[in-house]
């Protein structure tokens, strides 16, 4: 990853050296990702939480309710990119782009003694890319469409308590292993996106983005090379970054020229 992160840095860094308009931009908004596996792994705390629920409800002399998690699949998304004109229309473009979404539930039975149910899952995603953007109207208003490939990187922190009472009426199977930790990988995919701009001053614009990623991480890994197995069924999830984000921002041109002005 560091190794991307270099190359990336001195393509852009090559780009800032020639003559010629450089842009940067910042942008940021709401995004989705799927992550089809680790939903799946929810569905089975939500499915046991709800079905200890239920039962405890009906036992005499115990209380308390546990609250289900939340899908992880909306969350935020920030950008930063920097395109370089080679053309009044084209651009070479490269920047990286973060997104964060994260689930808990926390809540307790209480009998002869207190258990505690206690499940959090934060997933952030960093993207490494480059690419082109190709410019379709210019005028007053300004449509763009992106195409970027590149690296994308996640890091899974979690934590499970699950106490079963012991007033529940018999053993129940599937309970998640207990424990917390951090699982990371990483893969290659593609976003594509389209933009449209609004020059509110010399090199100076107000834009608006809307833009779909393809790229699944096989696997994510602990420090010590134990895959990721978040609901204990034996099988280890992959994550689905497939999602849209849609974000506001600004950009700023510079035109890099020896005669050249600012703005493009």
């Amino acid at each position: 990853m560091k190794g991307l992160a270099s190359v990336l840095g001195i393509l852009l860094f090559s780009a800032a050296a020639l003559a010629g308009p450089l842009e940067a931009s910042i942008s940021g908004g709401p995004a989705t990702a799927s992550l089809d596996d680790i939903n799946t792994s929810i569905l089975v705390f939500n499915t046991l939480i709800t079905h200890l629920n239920e039962t405890l409800a009906v036992i005499p002399g115990v209380s308390g309710t546990v609250g289900t998690l939340a899908p992880m699949i909306s969350g935020m998304t920030l950008r930063t990119s920097e395109r370089y004109w080679i053309a009044d229309s084209i651009a070479l473009t490269g920047g990286f782009e973060y997104y964060h979404v994260s689930t808990a539930t926390k809540g307790q039975y209480i009998g002869a003694e207190t258990s505690t149910i206690d499940v959090s899952a934060s997933l952030t995603n960093l993207n490494f890319l480059v690419g082109s953007r190709v410019k379709f109207l210019d005028a007053g208003l300004r449509l763009a469409g992106d195409v970027e490939a590149g690296y994308f990187y996640s890091t899974l922190d979690h934590s499970v308590v699950f106490q079963i009472p012991s007033e529940y009426p018999g053993a129940i199977s599937g309970v998640p292993p207990e424990g917390e930790g951090r699982h990371s990988g990483g893969t290659f995919g593609v976003e594509v996106g389209l933009s449209v701009a609004y020059p509110i001053l010399d090199g100076f614009s107000v834009e608006a983005l809307l833009s779909y990623r393809w790229a699944t991480v096989p696997s994510l890994r602990d420090a010590a090379g134990n895959v990721l197995d978040f609901d204990g069924n034996g099988t280890p999830e992959s994550v689905g970054l497939e999602g849209m984000s849609v974000q506001i921002g600004f950009s700023l041109a510079l035109d890099l020229s020896p005669t050249g002005e600012k703005g493009e």
